[in-house]
């Protein structure tokens, strides 16, 4: 069974490092896309779809109203089987959520909620463009256990311009004495064409200085471990048995059908693609066309990479029989001698059924990808 993604591309306003397909909108424009969302249903899942897990993501979702998400979970409920759904998550910006919401979402299905609160420092937030989001990550904690949502994530962000190990040790604290039983801590990336990125190429900000970023990588691990969270992939930590059960499905390239502007999916190993664009995609819709951007089928090669890439990120690695089955071909075939010679540098550790990166691995994990990648072209 295919897990469902369904993408709401609205904001309150844009953070400066998102290069996400979001923005802001008025109710006019978010009443139109709840109503092509309803024909992108109709017009890919007339039948229905019984997926195991449900993510909604944005953007930030609770941009929607109350009566809004209650329009969205009617929609579900005339196209999704939620019977074989185990985690139903909604990602959440603790500003935007009311007890209102909260009910609108349980009545939904959902069982999980994702908080962005990425820092509890309001410089931070105000760095990245959400310091209306400051102090309110506890109460709207609550608003969701009030709720009836026990199953609580927080993402929180390291690595910002002028950020201390102190302070940074001080947000993982502040997460974990809320409750939390699973913590997403990502290191700020510049992406291309974001404020952010502009500020850095000004020279008004500068990125952490990598030593600065490997120790907060390590304390991450040291203090969430104590708290009895386990890392179990390269930025997350979990509490035994709350890890997010869609995000295994993407670390391990299982299937997923997006919906909504800008959602990608994948079955069988094909990509798609939805167009990136409120208006086109509309129009798309209400022509009776699935707004899809053309994708060529990924070669054994680019299978392959797609794999490692995402896999690796994961603690125990890629299986074997996984990665023979995705791409047609046997692991020590396609990368056995960079392989070997990662293994040699303790980079990388291979048993039996898995191949995965160590700890010291983990911390230049895009390199150890890279080694393995460049060998696929000729060997897949």
């Amino acid at each position: 069974m295919a897990s469902l993604y369904i993408h709401v591309p609205f904001c309150v306003r844009k953070c400066g490092y998102c290069d996400f397909y979001s923005g802001v909108a008025g109710d006019a424009d978010i009443e139109r896309y709840i109503a092509a969302l309803d024909r992108e249903f109709a017009l890919r899942a007339p039948t229905g779809l019984a997926p195991e897990t449900i993510f909604i993501g944005g953007g930030t979702p609770t941009r929607l109203s109350a009566p809004q998400l209650g329009a969205l979970g009617a929609i579900l409920k005339r196209y999704v089987d939620l019977r074989a759904c185990t985690e139903f998550t909604c990602e959440i910006n603790p500003g935007t959520l009311t007890p209102q919401k909260a009910d609108a979402l349980v009545a939904m299905g959902v069982n999980r909620a994702s908080f962005g609160v990425q820092s509890f420092e309001p410089k931070y937030l105000q760095g990245l463009d959400r310091a209306h989001e400051a102090g309110v990550a506890p109460r709207a904690l609550e608003i969701a256990r009030a709720a009836g949502i026990s199953r609580l994530n927080m993402d929180l962000m390291f690595a910002m311009p002028g950020q201390t190990l102190a302070e940074f040790e001080s947000d993982i604290r502040q997460a974990l004495n809320l409750g939390t039983q699973h913590i997403s801590m990502y290191a700020l990336t510049f992406e291309d064409d974001t404020p952010l990125t502009r500020q850095l190429k000004q020279g008004t900000i500068a990125e952490a200085p990598p030593e600065l970023e490997e120790a907060m990588f390590q304390l991450a691990g040291r203090v969430a471990g104590e708290a009895g969270l386990a890392r179990y992939e390269v930025s997350n930590f979990a509490r035994p048995g709350a890890e997010c059960a869609h995000n295994l499905v993407y670390w391990t390239c299982g299937d997923w059908h997006g919906f909504g502007a800008g959602a990608h999916g994948m079955t069988g190993g094909v990509v798609t693609r939805n167009v990136a664009d409120f208006a086109a995609y509309e129009r798309c819709l209400s022509e009776g066309n699935v707004p899809h951007v053309p994708d060529a089928p990924m070669a054994p090669a680019e299978r392959a990479e797609t794999l490692l890439l995402m896999g690796l990120r994961l603690t125990r690695g890629v299986e074997l029989q996984r990665f023979r089955q995705f791409t047609g071909v046997d692991f020590h075939v396609a990368c056995g001698e960079p392989a070997g010679r990662l293994i040699e540098l303790g980079l990388l550790e291979l048993t039996p059924a898995h191949v995965r990166a160590t700890p010291r691995g983990m911390l230049v994990l895009d390199s150890v990808i890279l080694e393995l990648a460049m060998a696929l072209g000729y060997s897949v």
